[in-house]
């Protein structure tokens, strides 16, 4: 399974670029419900919106189908820190072949990847078990997977910037689950920005001014 290229959404232009961002949506969604917000950041930056290749029967896609009421059963919110979803790797993989092809163009700049929900736990196990160019990491309103997995290669993430943000009242993946995530960064040497906002699985404004601002520091 691969990431199309083709079918990933871009704003922006390598030639006025000095930083590149690739965001990974949530389960259910599509490039076009968070495209929309590379326009209003005013960041000198190419952003790259990738289409995961699995499609969900209520719509949308995904990178990696998920238990019909999360780990064993259980109702919402999740922390699905032990859970190995079925496909992972294969995912892993596709997201190094279709980062591999923005190298041309990136031409060694600074490459941000941000995740939301789904798009987070790949985003995190990728940069935990591959090797990649990957500058730093944002991870919103996300949990950790294959927690026992990823607890020794934590140290990768040595003194690397990440932003980390989950909502109080987040009915999809507990608030739990995204404090226990923000401490594996920080227990693994990663400088980590953390952002508790009021709300639920979202992205609010608070989240993007702070995204704003991790991006101008790279650019």
């Amino acid at each position: 399974m691969e990431i199309d290229a083709q079918q990933a959404l871009t704003w922006g232009t390598a030639e006025t670029a000095k930083l590149f961002v690739v965001v990974l949506h949530g389960y259910g969604m599509q490039p076009e419900d968070l495209a929309p917000f590379a326009r209003s950041l005013g960041v000198p930056a190419m952003f790259h919106f990738p289409r995961a290749p699995g499609r969900v029967d209520a719509g949308g896609h995904c990178w990696w189908a998920r238990l019909p009421m999360g780990l064993g059963g259980a109702a919402p919110p999740w922390d699905l820190s032990a859970e190995h979803p079925v496909g992972r790797e294969t995912m892993r993989a596709a997201l190094g072949r279709y980062l591999a092809g923005l190298e041309p163009l990136r031409q060694g700049r600074p490459l941000l990847l941000v995740g939301f929900s789904q798009g987070g736990m790949l985003a995190c196990d990728y940069v935990l078990h591959e090797s990649h160019a990957v500058t730093s990491l944002a991870l919103l309103s996300s949990s950790r997977i294959a927690a026992d997995e990823w607890g020794p290669r934590l140290p990768r993430l040595q003194g690397m910037r990440c932003l980390v943000s989950h909502g109080h009242t987040d009915a999809e993946l507990s608030f739990g689950a995204g404090e226990r995530l923000r401490d594996s960064l920080v227990d693994g040497g990663a400088s980590v920005d953390w952002v508790a906002f009021d709300g639920g699985h979202e992205i609010p404004l608070v989240v993007w001014r702070r995204l704003r601002h991790l991006m101008m520091a790279l650019a």
